[in-house]
């Protein structure tokens, strides 16, 4: 029997609700022959205030995907799609062309393992609640909750993956979102009488884990060339970005920092991304064809030929076309707006930013869950550097020894980056890997180094003799 739950929406209309797991017969403009099975729908988390979290859940690519694990997928934010961000534009099977067809990601993460996005928390993307006073001051906390709930759920909507073992990935936010989930998750295999949750590692892409390290980026964009010697002295003695985002969650920013963000501004130009410093910015919609052209080799549209600039504008667009979103068994409530890449009605607790997520990663090594914390070397948002710094932090307070050398990994016969395992008696528990020409979103300008990282940290990184030639 599938439960109904009636709810209320915020304009006082009445809905009937099912929380659903359906399976989707083919997305529009789908190429043919594929094989494995895709789902999507609503799962209810909180039936009195009406919360549902929308899910996109991908089968792996394989005859044996019932033997393979479920790697659960989360964005950050806080407050971007996992379904637009994680789905359609890094990882997932498929990306829009120009004219709204799908072109096949051939570096999709679903070869490897089966896929669960969610697009958490409440209020993002499809996910919604019905009680309004909701949606202000959510926090990660509740965050937590609801995620965990949103598993337990699902399992029972999915009951053949229940003895799946499990991996829980994301990016940015996530530095938050998934150390905390996971020690919810750890918690609740504790408790009596329950059956545990497989959890066997969590991997962090360029997360934010301490405002006080994470973001501290001077150096890293002065390395670059992007600002002056004499920007980098001031913004050294007057201003840094861990002082800046601590005055703006409080909206009290000084004269001092607004001065050096302007020549910051100025100098490194206004529309370049912060997250990726050699990326072309989409202006236009004929900009965005003629980008989009760069990627097109003979016609075909080649995923990861070259990472568009455009590409959101293009999932922007599918997601909010009406035959995708009933495909999908999505906006089945009629939301009163349109579906976004970021935030939604949410009202995010910005003094959350703030929060240390580094202990619970201690706590979490203790634990003997494996932990890789990943970075793309053109990321100015989160740099490389300073998530280094965090991982050698974690390495020394528990005592972990270097396992190998500091050195490159590689993607087939091309170099993917660096790494560094440390652990105990040879068995690694913690490693920090770079991705060479990645940024912010690994796996948008790197795909093939993101996915051959992928498979390593899902059969156990012990070490850099993994990352080698021969992985690829």
């Amino acid at each position: 029997m599938v439960p109904w739950v009636c709810i209320l929406t915020i304009f006082s209309s009445f809905f009937c609700f099912k929380s659903s797991a359906e399976l989707i017969t083919s997305l529009p403009g789908q190429p043919p022959n594929i094989f494995f099975k895709q789902y999507s729908g609503y799962i209810v988390t909180n039936a009195q205030h009406g919360r549902a979290l929308f899910y996109y859940f991908v089968d792996a690519d394989s005859e044996n995907a019932a033997s393979l694990p479920l790697t659960v997928w989360l964005n950050g934010g806080p407050g971007y799609s996992s379904v637009g961000f994680g789905a359609f534009m890094e990882h997932g099977p498929f990306q829009p062309r120009i004219d709204g067809s799908l072109i096949k990601n051939k570096y999709s993460w679903n070869l490897v393992s089966n896929m669960l996005y969610v697009e958490s928390p409440i209020g993002v993307g499809f996910s919604y609640l019905n009680t309004s006073s909701d949606y202000t001051n959510w926090d990660d906390t509740t965050t937590s909750k609801e995620n965990l709930q949103f598993i337990l759920n699902w399992f029972k909507k999915f009951p053949q993956y229940r003895n799946s073992d499990v991996y829980l990935a994301g990016e940015s936010y996530a530095g938050h979102y998934i150390p905390q989930l996971t020690v919810l998750l750890l918690d609740y295999n504790r408790k009596p009488n329950v059956k545990p949750i497989k959890l066997k590692s969590i991997a962090l892409g360029n997360p934010l884990l301490d405002l006080e390290i994470s973001v501290k980026s001077s150096e890293y964009i002065w390395s670059h060339v992007a600002i002056s010697d004499e920007l980098l002295t001031m913004r050294r003695k007057i201003y840094n970005e861990t002082r800046f985002l601590l005055e703006s969650i409080h909206n009290n920013v000084s004269k001092e920092c607004t001065k050096v963000w302007e020549l910051t501004d100025e100098e490194m130009g206004s529309d370049i991304d912060m997250g990726d410093l050699l990326a072309p910015t989409c202006v236009s919609s004929g900009t965005a064809r003629q980008l989009g052209a760069l990627a097109t080799i003979h016609g075909k549209h080649e995923v990861g030929i070259v990472a568009d600039p455009c590409l959101t504008d293009r999932i922007n667009l599918y997601l909010n076309k009406p035959e995708v979103q009933k495909a999908l068994h999505a906006n089945t409530t009629y939301l009163p707006y349109a579906w976004d890449f970021c935030l939604g009605h949410l009202h995010y607790r910005r003094e959350d930013l703030a929060v240390n997520t580094i202990p619970l990663l201690s706590n979490i090594l203790k634990e003997n869950i494996q932990v890789l914390l990943f970075s793309g070397d053109q990321d100015s948002k989160i740099p490389l550097t300073q998530t280094r710094k965090i991982a050698k932090l974690l390495a020394r307070d528990l005592k972990l020894v270097a396992l190998d050398k500091y050195g490159p990994w590689y993607d087939g016969l091309q170099l993917g980056g660096w790494s560094q395992s440390f652990g105990r008696l040879n068995v690694t528990y913690l490693t920090f890997a770079t991705v060479r020409g990645a940024t912010h979103e690994v796996p948008f300008t790197s795909p093939s180094q993101a996915l051959t990282l992928f498979r390593v940290f899902l059969r156990g990184h012990k070490g850099q003799q993994n990352l080698s030639p021969q992985v690829a």
